[in-house]
């Protein structure tokens, strides 16, 4: 009897001990899962598409950039002749506008981690008529005091480099960076004379030439969060390639952000100085071209 009554204390406890751990576990199970729900809500554990990926780093694979820039002109210009030196116009102080805005377009493609291409263009179209108080020549025609001169320029501005990272992070990435500066500049060129004495007549030509230059340089890009990133790079060179002597000096600065995972936006200040010689049978003759850009670009990635 007393054995009976011991085996039934015995049973009892074991029950409340059971009973006991299982509460003991449930309540922790409760607290994980609580824990583990805060953590999801907090984007702690995330993993796949609910995780944004960081701004670039190394992440995506092509990148477009479809924008407007405002440019700030600086343009001397001389047409050589056979025998004679051309004077030097300053294509602004002829009447071309100093300041102009067009459409832009970009990109970049990773192909590797540590690879990846880099294109830029734009183009502008000018024109204007000043009045000489000066002796001008354009190419072999000497036009005395009193020279009317229209001109239009059409310039295209094509900057493409290969860039590869020797430091790369989730929070920097340095470049060295070997690019194409393929710039293409067009001149029409009318010019009248007004010379009571002597005949000077009036002068149209149209010329146009490409300016071939490779450029070195470096950049580095600063991933601030996952969604702001901020980029610099200078790249340049002197250079005597065939028939074009020149020197060319590209330096950009810019800043971007994300807002969603396909869709940024970015502003970019650039500098250009291109100075060059060209000695064509199309274009025999010297081109200043320095701008001072603003670009504000819509920014979509693949």
């Amino acid at each position: 009897m007393l054995a009976c009554r011991l085996d039934g204390a015995l049973t009892k406890i074991r029950g409340y001990r059971e009973a006991l751990e299982f509460s003991w576990f449930a309540g922790q199970s409760c607290y994980f899962g609580r824990r583990s729900r805060r953590r999801l809500r907090s984007g702690v554990g995330r993993t796949g598409s609910d995780v944004p990926e960081p701004h670039q780093a190394g992440r995506g694979i092509a990148t477009l950039n479809l924008g407007g820039i405002v440019n700030q002109f600086d343009t001397p210009l001389k047409l050589n002749g056979n025998t004679d030196n051309g004077s030097n116009l300053n294509l602004e102080g002829n009447g071309l506008k100093k300041n102009l805005s067009s459409f832009e377009a970009g990109g970049a493609w990773r192909f590797l981690s540590r690879h990846r291409i880099d294109v830029q263009y734009f183009s502008a179209k000018r024109s204007g008529t000043q009045t000489y108080n000066n002796e001008i020549t354009i190419r072999d025609n000497v036009y005395p005091i009193g020279a009317t001169v229209s001109v239009e320029a059409k310039d295209n501005f094509l900057l493409a480099d290969y860039r590869y990272s020797f430091v790369k992070t989730d929070e920097v990435e340095f470049a060295g960076l070997l690019g194409f500066n393929g710039g293409q500049f067009k001149f029409n060129v009318s010019a009248t004379g007004n010379d009571l004495l002597h005949d000077t007549g009036t002068l149209n030509t149209s010329t146009s030439t490409t300016v071939p230059l490779p450029l070195i340089g470096a950049s580095v890009d600063w991933y601030i969060n996952p969604r702001w990133k901020v980029s610099a790079g200078v790249e340049g060179i002197k250079a005597n390639i065939g028939d074009v002597d020149g020197r060319a000096i590209v330096a950009a600065a810019s800043t971007e952000y994300i807002f969603t995972r396909n869709l940024g936006a970015g502003v970019r200040y650039m500098y250009s100085d291109l100075s060059v010689d060209v000695t064509k049978s199309s274009f025999d003759g010297h081109v200043t071209w320095r701008m001072n850009s603003f670009s504000l670009y819509a920014k979509m990635m693949f």
